[in-house]
Parts: C-alpha cells; sequence; structure tokens
C-alpha cells in the first residue's frame, strides 16, 4: 500500500480582487514506502500549499489524496495518526515547557501514557534538546523552536513524516543533524517527504524528486535518471572568467555552461579545452547537478 497518493489534485484560492488561481493545478503523485523524497520548486510553486492538503489542512477543490488507503477528506482523523508534519512556520504552545509541549501532543496523537516520558527523552536527545527540557517555548532560540518543531512530529513514531522546508534559517550544524535524524528514521522503515530550497540537500538525501513550477508536476522520478537524462549528449563545464568569449553552441544554465556534443565526446572535450584553455574550472559528461536540471525546467 503506498504511503501517498495523490490524484488530480487541485487547489483553487481567490486573490483580494476576488480573481481565482490555481495554486495546485491538477497534480498526481505517488509516494512509495521506505524512500526518501524531495517535493523541489521556486518560491510559490504550491509545495506548501500541497503539503497543508495532505494533512488535511486545507481540502483540495478537485481530486483526492489518499494517506496508506485512506482517504484524507473523508478520514482526516484517522490519517492525522499516520503521519507527521512539519510546517514551515513555527507553532506552538509558548507558555509551555518543552516537556509539556511534547506530553500534550503525545496524549493527542495516541502514545500510551507509560511510553510518554521515555519517547520524550529520546526524541530530545535526538535533537539536542535534553538540556531543554524545562525551558519555556517561548524562551528558545529560533533553530531550537525549529528542533522542537520536528521532535512534535516524530514523537508518535509516523509511517511517513513530511518536512516542509526542516532547515531553512537553521545553521549548518543543525542542517547536519536533521539530516541525520531523517536518514535514521528512514533507515528504520519511515518514508520521508520534504521540500527545500537548498538543491545540495535533495541531491544528497533524496532518491526520488517531484518538481513543480507554477503549480504543475512537470518532473518526478528517481533522481539518478533525472540527472541521466539531462546528461545525455551533454559536457557541462566552469570557467573561471566568465567573461571569456564563447564557443559557438554553448549555452550558461546557472553556474555552469553546457555544450551540445556534435561529434563524439573526445572530439568535442578537446575543442572546449583548446577554446578555454587554462580558463576551464572543471568539465564532466556524468550526471548534471540538480542546480542544472532545476533552472533548465523552472527558467529560475
Amino acid at each position: 500500500m503506498l504511503p501517498l497518493k495523490i490524484n488530480n489534485v487541485t487547489k483553487i484560492f481567490k486573490n483580494p480582487k476576488g480573481q481565482e488561481f490555481k495554486a495546485v493545478d491538477g497534480v498526481s503523485l505517488d509516494i512509495e514506502p521506505g524512500k526518501i523524497y524531495g517535493l523541489l520548486g521556486p518560491n510559490g510553486a504550491g509545495k506548501s500549499t500541497l503539503i497543508n492538503m495532505i494533512g488535511g489542512l486545507l481540502l483540495p477543490n478537485q481530486g483526492s489524496i489518499e494517506l496508506f488507503g485512506l482517504d484524507v477528506a473523508k478520514e482526516s482523523s484517522k490519517t492525522k495518526q499516520l503521519i507527521g508534519v512539519v510546517p514551515q512556520e513555527i507553532v506552538m504552545e509558548m507558555a509551555f515547557t518543552v516537556e509539556e509541549v511534547l506530553y500534550y501532543f503525545s496524549g493527542m496523537y495516541g502514545v500510551p501514557r507509560s511510553e510518554r516520558k521515555a519517547r520524550i527523552k529520546a526524541v530530545l536527545e535526538d535533537l539536542g534538546l535534553e538540556d531543554k527540557t524545562h525551558e519555556r517555548a517561548r524562551n528558545l532560540s529560533g533553530g531550537m523552536k525549529r528542533r522542537l518543531m520536528v521532535a512534535k512530529a516524530i514523537l508518535h513514531r509516523p509511517k511517513l513524516v513530511i518536512l516542509d522546508e526542516p532547515t531553512a534559517g537553521v545553521d549548518v550544524s543543525l542542517r547536519q543533524k536533521i539530516w541525520s535524524l531523517v536518514q535514521r528514521l528512514n533507515a528504520e522503515g519511515t518514508t520521508i517527504l520534504f521540500t527545500t530550497h537548498y538543491l545540495e540537500e535533495a541531491e544528497q538525501l533524496c532518491e526520488s524528486i517531484a518538481l513543480i513550477n507554477h503549480g504543475k508536476l512537470i518532473k518526478s522520478g528517481r533522481l539518478k535518471d533525472i540527472q541521466q537524462e539531462f546528461s545525455k549528449n551533454t559536457i557541462h563545464f566552469e570557467l573561471f572568467d566568465r567573461t571569456a568569449a564563447p564557443l559557438a553552441g554553448v549555452s550558461e544554465v546557472g553556474v555552469e555552461y553546457e555544450y551540445p556534443i556534435t561529434a563524439d565526446l573526445a572530439t568535442d572535450m578537446a575543442k572546449l579545452t583548446s577554446h578555454y584553455n587554462h580558463n576551464l574550472k572543471s568539465i564532466r559528461s556524468e550526471a548534471a547537478s540538480l542546480e542544472h536540471i532545476f533552472l533548465k525546467l523552472t527558467n529560475h
């Protein structure tokens, strides 16, 4: 049974002038069990709207979303027990201590009373919050609050964890800690779906990705397959001096350049090397970077 099945989902909003726009436009997507899946796209692409519908906070105008075979719109009380969601916004009970926040949510998600303290202790240790157990949530730093949001989402050991920009605005140390936790949860059988603007994060963690733009799904599949597709018959390279005279046929994609193979790989590599000489910073013909793919598909 699929952890998540999105069937032709559309979400329509109205702007202040009463004009309708589709934040999500006919998206269909299947998330297979045991995978780490990246949901990528520019700002305003519809990622958070889609996640809010998966979590039952919004209802689609068209289509359906199923979590482990259950329709989210019809059985939201059951589906919420099966997932853990970390939204972009930090939402919590600021007057409570860290332990009180987690104790409340462990009860709400049905964690047996006899297991709650042990679960809370383990989660706090995982996220480096053990010394903040009795600290009031309002006194935590932004990074600590983000950790507490993650703790709330995984406390009841959900089968599917959804993270919306979990490492936005956090330092490198915390980002690495969250990466390690995501990988460990996945190794234990949890399916992970997350959004991120850090493409190197998605490249390092994800087996599969879905790329949306203007509410539409424009590409999905195994990351390695997509990289291979975009690398066919193309040489990628970087230059020290970006003002150098270009070779005919070279196009600029982000910080990289690409050149279509016109004869054979060896001949075209020699042509590029001869033209740019010592100005070549790097050159390769292997899989395209996720940044390259993102820019190519979204024109951002």
